[in-house]
């Protein structure tokens, strides 16, 4: 029985994540003599806001139209190369 190329590189990419979790998973918790760590509170400060509203962003908006118009024309094209190959012709009686 013969096993596909792909099967076995999922496999050896499998068992190298594997043996690169393995040390992280074998964490271990504290020994019950040890001493807790002091503490630190740390203030967080309040972030700094600024508002910049320059209206409509037309480049954005023309880059956004592109691109939605170029899945537009690759639907379109897809489609159109389908239905071409998958033509049927009829025989003539």
């Amino acid at each position: 029985m013969k096993v596909s190329n792909r099967i076995t590189r999922l496999v050896l990419v499998s068992l190298a994540v594997l043996v690169i979790a393995v040390p992280v998973a074998s964490a271990a918790p504290a020994p019950i003599d040890a001493q807790p760590a002091e503490r630190v509170v740390i203030e967080p400060q309040a972030p700094v806001v600024q508002s910049v509203n320059d209206g409509f962003d037309f480049a954005s908006a023309a880059i956004g139209a592109g691109f939605a118009g170029g899945i537009i024309l690759l639907v379109a094209w897809g489609g159109m190369t389908y239905r071409h190959r998958h033509e049927h012709i009829g025989v003539a009686s």
